[in-house]
């Protein structure tokens, strides 16, 4: 299900989701990047909201709409960063938001 609710959740944020060809990369300095066919953009992938970067960017987003209080309330925001724990804690946290939109 992470495809899938990683690329709602970034649509829903009004981000692109990448549209690219993976074996038609450009060699950075110690990176692998694309251009992506819809936005045009230089980019290393897509969303991938169980890394604590990716993460980030939702968060931000949900922290600044009233209508998720609820359900990060019901959320340790440090577990997204704990080092045991970290990747389960976003999981759930993107699962159960993904849940939430699309109800």
């Amino acid at each position: 299900m992470n495809e899938e609710r990683d690329r709602f959740l970034t649509e829903a944020m009004g981000m692109c989701w990448h549209d690219f060809d993976p074996d038609d990369h450009i060699n950075t300095y110690s990176l692998e990047a694309y251009i992506c066919k819809k936005c045009k953009g230089f980019i290393l992938g897509n969303n991938d909201f169980s890394v604590e970067e990716d993460f980030s960017r939702l968060l931000d987003w949900v922290k600044g709409q009233k209508r998720f209080q609820k359900l990060l309330a019901r959320f340790s925001e440090p577990d997204f960063k704990d080092a045991g724990k970290g990747q389960s804690a976003r999981d759930k946290f993107a699962d159960e938001l993904y849940l939430f939109l699309k109800q």
